[in-house]
């Protein structure tokens, strides 16, 4: 339903203009008339009219005048000039404030109407197409939640079959096959930023081009991919073609870095899980050896790094690619250094999942001549134990908050501590530290996510309210506002948009005897149909049943 506003200061014709259409029937609301523009303004700022109906010759203030304050405040407000005086001045004026119509009194019965009927059409389709992009964003987070469910069912194995199977063909996702792949891949503009909205689309249609490829975005955790086949060949052959295009769009961006773990080969829906496990071994290692390569775990638990191009195989991995890095001189300390960089990138950006297949890395990286060495595995566990305490002081928190989990580490070194017994007591130390600094990094996001969620709560009746601009309000980029907007709220934006909206016109509903199509205004809707289809969708009863059901007795 559109608004209209008649300014008219002949009496009679504008009598005659109200009572020769029947507004309601066109579904039009007749929100006000006026006999000038000076007494029409203050009321037009209040009932904010989508069309306004409006005589061009007028004491006071003429129509002219009016249509260019209308103009200036309510843009969107279509405007219908009405005039006597056939003369090419006004017509002229007219089009140069961007009237939408320009009609002579008399005017020949039939013609304001369809005037009116054509103006209201291009609003109506005006709307639908924000109410329609409003509805597709909607849709398309709802699609990316499902997916992030999808894939966690995946990788923590937390779902049964048949459960799995269901979520996935409703998203058609076809993920029956006999073998299983995961690749995890991270991208990082300039100043670690997230990668830039185009480059993220190309990334994420590039596994639609490759049968049984598909592609999950994690936001502030990268991307993930899970690919299917029947046999290993084909399993092959199509991650080998994916890795090649993937290569070749980051490395036609030099302003990107990246880095793509590769997981081992799995039989069964059920182990995705392990394939899981192992891309993030190989994923870890990026903290050990730089980026813009990939790294392949293999069947045997080593991780493999490829850094230049792919070669040809006929198993799923990389055999050929020699593990590194070659055995290390214990007497040069230089790869102590090396492991204590590793562990402080780590620190900023590393997640938890990753800690047990980190140290696995960085021990793996130092080589067993190394580590035979009890002396050089001392002061390799002394070095790393004192980066992490660095750290942990830098987030303002006791040393003794972990050791009264983890134990003391001069508890662990006075007996003759193996190789396994430090990496174990290293990975136990580095998982309690990530908790620590999850947990002031989440304090952080509480305090933003209040910021938003109070910015939310007092704008959602704005029509332009969206997660770009909550996400520019708050200072943070839109993905990983979304990110944390929906792990932290149980719902994602849109969602949340909604729920507040519902409410607010719950109320209105019940304590007002406004009309639904001016309560979906103040809710923040401009199309009062779309309004009523989403009250009806999230509440089953529509807004007049629902009002009428609160105005019954004991209700």
């Amino acid at each position: 339903m559109v608004k209209l506003f008649l300014v008219e200061d002949e009496i009679v014709m504008r009598d005659g203009i109200k009572s020769q259409i029947n507004w309601e029937k066109e579904d039009i609301e007749f929100v006000g008339e006026a006999s000038d523009g000076e007494l029409a303004w203050p009321m037009i700022l209040e009932t904010r009219p989508d069309i306004l109906l409006t005589d061009i010759k007028m004491p006071f203030m003429d129509g002219l005048e009016l249509s260019a304050l209308v103009r200036k405040e309510l843009p969107d407000t279509a405007i219908i000039i009405l005039s006597g005086y056939d003369e090419f001045v006004y017509a002229q004026k007219a089009v140069s404030l961007g009237v939408t119509d320009y009609l002579l009194k008399p005017l020949p019965p039939g013609k304001l109407l369809e005037c009116i009927r054509r103006v209201q059409e291009k609003i109506e389709q005006e709307r639908e197409g924000s109410e329609g992009a409003f509805s597709e964003e909607l849709a398309r987070e709802q699609k990316d939640a499902e997916k992030n469910l999808l894939f966690r069912a995946l990788v923590t194995n937390d779902r049964s079959l048949s459960e799995i199977l269901a979520m996935a063909d409703h998203l058609g996702i076809h993920i029956s096959a006999r073998y299983y792949a995961v690749m995890l891949m991270t991208v990082h503009g300039k100043e670690n930023a997230m990668p830039d909205e185009e480059l993220r689309t190309d990334l994420s249609s590039i596994p639609e081009q490759i049968d049984g490829w598909f592609f999950f975005d994690r936001n502030e955790n990268g991307f993930a991919l899970i690919g299917s086949a029947n046999s290993i060949q084909e399993l092959s052959d199509t991650q080998k073609k994916l890795l090649e295009r993937l290569k070749k769009r980051l490395e036609a961006d030099p302003d990107h870095t990246w880095f793509i773990g590769v997981g081992k080969t799995v039989n069964r829906i059920s182990d995705i899980e392990k394939a899981y496990y192992s891309a993030n071994k190989a994923f870890s290692w990026r903290f050990i050896t730089g980026l813009n390569r990939v790294a392949f775990a293999d069947e045997k638990g080593s991780v493999n790094v490829n850094g230049t191009s792919l070669h040809d195989s006929s198993a799923v991995f990389v055999p050929e690619v020699p593990k590194i890095p070659v055995e290390l001189d214990v007497s040069g300390a230089v790869m102590n250094e090396n492991s204590r960089k590793m562990l402080e990138n780590y620190l900023k950006t590393g997640t938890y999942e990753e800690a047990e297949p980190f140290m696995e890395g960085v021990f793996d990286s130092i080589g067993e001549k190394n580590l035979g060495s009890y002396l050089f595995l001392t002061y390799l566990s002394m070095d790393l134990y004192f980066a992490m305490v660095r750290f942990l002081r830098e987030l303002g928190r006791r040393v003794d908050e972990i050791d009264e989990t983890c134990g003391d580490i001069n508890t662990l070194l006075k007996n003759r501590v193996t190789v396994e017994e430090a990496r174990e007591y290293l990975t136990g130390y580095l998982k309690e530290l990530i908790l620590l600094r999850d947990h002031n990094t989440e304090k952080r996001y509480s305090r933003i996510l209040r910021e938003a969620v109070t910015y939310i709560d007092e704008n959602f009746d704005h029509e332009d309210i969206s997660l770009n601009r909550v996400a520019q309000t708050i200072g943070m980029s839109p993905n990983h506002f979304s990110s944390i907007f929906s792990q932290e709220m149980g719902m994602t934006f849109i969602e949340y948009l909604i729920s507040r909206r519902m409410e607010r016109a719950k109320e209105l509903l019940r304590t007002t005897q406004l009309r639904s199509s001016e309560i979906a205004y103040r809710v923040g809707y401009r199309d009062p149909h779309y309004f009523s289809s989403t009250f009806k969708k999230m509440q089953g009863t529509t807004p007049r049943e629902y009002r009428m059901s609160c105005q019954e007795p004991g209700l």
